[in-house]
């Protein structure tokens, strides 16, 4: 029965840590990313933790891997806090639709190197 709970925990997690790398891949701007990274990964490693020390029993190791555990549900939404505070102190703007910017396919053209570039030009 342990396994299964401890099993089910971990499961639970992983899917939580997933969601949140996808949310920060995917996500429009800073204050969204820091949302899904700071939510939905919080509740992922606190999930892995607790079944982690589930799984191990009642010794040491799960007594630091719950201590851990508390550290990650204090530490995490206060160091997302304090991050989007930061941003938003220093005039970072919310994504809206009217202050998106267009995809432009010349912006993104600009990394590839120039025709000559590199000592092609004879010199």
């Amino acid at each position: 029965m342990i396994n299964v709970v401890s099993g089910v925990l971990i499961a639970l997690g992983l899917f939580f840590l997933a969601v949140s790398c996808l949310g920060v891949v995917r996500l429009p701007d800073f204050y969204t990313r820091n949302h899904a990274a700071g939510k939905s990964g919080t509740l992922g490693a606190i999930l892995v933790l607790g079944g982690l020390a589930i799984y191990n029993g009642w010794d040491i190791v799960s007594l630091k891997l719950l201590i851990i555990l508390v550290f990650f549900f204090i530490g995490g939404p206060t160091a997302t806090h304090a991050v989007a505070r930061a941003a938003a102190r220093h005039g970072l703007e919310i994504w809206t639709l009217k202050n998106r910017r267009p995809y432009d396919p010349e912006e993104l053209a600009g990394d590839e190197p120039r025709a000559g570039a590199a000592g092609e030009d004879g010199r």
